[in-house]
């Protein structure tokens, strides 16, 4: 199989993964998780980043990676008015290492945060 071929299949996998995950949680009850943004970390690789929570109003919402680049959880709030995303606490790395709220928010690159803010803001 060609390297370019590989490529779209992984592409078009990750695609119909995030249709699945999108169509599947619509009404964002506080125990869905929505997918929000989907990162490409190299290669055939990406991150899969989902929203937790109540995003009807939004409250208690927790952002959550998987992929590639391991495990994230992080609370964080969500500012329609000024259009960002900010880690409200420290972090979960890999289900057992926790990180400061500060580190966490390194994680939070701008179109991550645009694809939140899109997700949660009328």
């Amino acid at each position: 199989m060609t390297v370019s071929r590989l490529m779209a299949l992984s592409l078009s996998f990750a695609l119909l993964l995030s249709f699945t995950a999108q169509t599947g949680a619509q009404d964002g009850s506080a125990d869905d998780a929505v997918f929000v943004y989907l990162d490409e970390v190299g290669g055939p690789y990406f991150d899969e980043w989902y929203l937790h929570g109540d995003i009807a109003r939004p409250e208690r919402l927790t952002l959550q990676r998987s992929g590639k680049s391991g495990e994230l959880s992080v609370p964080v709030t969500v500012d329609c008015h000024a259009a960002t995303v900010s880690v409200s606490g420290p972090g979960l790395v890999f289900e057992s290492m926790d990180i400061s709220a500060g580190e966490a928010q390194e994680y939070i690159i701008a179109p991550l945060a645009e694809a939140v803010v899109q997700k949660v803001c009328p």
